[in-house]
């Protein structure tokens, strides 16, 4: 009896070490990064401020908006290869906004196109629309079309008159000439035109200053 008890021991002894040979211990190895695309910059020519200089509250209609003639300012987009890009411009100043105002100035435009001039003694000031001058664009020494994405759902049309929408739905891009799909580019530059409009005089606090005090961010984003 106690040899077959010894046997069974040594044969269960042998049993353990098998099994301990088979088991191993695991660490996990990870392999990590991120592909991006060519960095895209994009940047103002000389400044970035549209300046309206000073404006004669004395001259301002009372009852009516007062529209103040575009001004443009120059803009590129430069990229470290040729990137297909699209661009959009976002409201800062939203809440002061002065609805129907760019719809009194031109039947095209809407709120939707209206971006705030900031506010002054509990009155907001007015609202200007941007957009992209179509024409003035060069895409690596072409001239491309401009194309937009009204609905920022990747269907492009050709674009009349480059306008922004201040939420930022409304992007646009720049296609070879005659096509409507949005091109690769390493450098991308022309003007983009800012049209202010003041709210009626008698709607304003004309008896201080009133800075005018417009912002928006452009946004450069890889298509």
């Amino acid at each position: 009896m106690s040899k077959q008890i010894a046997l069974f021991s040594a044969l269960a002894a042998s049993l353990l070490v098998s099994f301990a040979a088979q088991a191993a211990e695991t660490a996990e190895l990870k392999v990590k990064g991120v592909i991006r695309p060519s960095a895209c910059t994009p940047s103002f020519t000389g400044t970035n401020v549209v300046d309206y200089g000073t404006i004669s509250g004395a001259g301002l209609k009372k009852t009516a908006a007062n529209p103040l003639p575009e001004k443009t300012i120059a803009f590129t987009v430069t990229c470290d290869a040729a990137t297909k890009v699209a661009v959009r411009a976002i409201d800062n100043k939203a809440s002061t906004v002065v609805n129907g105002l760019m719809t009194a100035i031109n039947s095209n435009l809407t709120d939707k196109h209206a971006y705030g001039l900031g506010a002054a003694g509990g009155k907001n000031i007015g609202a200007y629309s941007v957009r992209t001058i179509v024409g003035s664009f060069t895409a690596d020494g072409a001239t491309p079309d401009v194309v937009a994405d009204a609905a920022n759902n990747n269907t492009w049309t050709k674009s009349t008159y480059g306008r922004f929408h201040a939420d930022g739905s409304a992007r646009q891009s720049f296609a070879a000439t005659g096509s409507t799909v949005p091109g690769s580019y390493k450098t991308i530059s022309g003007n983009l035109g800012v049209t202010a409009v003041l709210d009626k005089g008698d709607n304003l606090p004309l008896t201080q200053n009133i800075d005018l005090d417009g912002s928006a961010t452009i946004e450069v984003q890889y298509l």
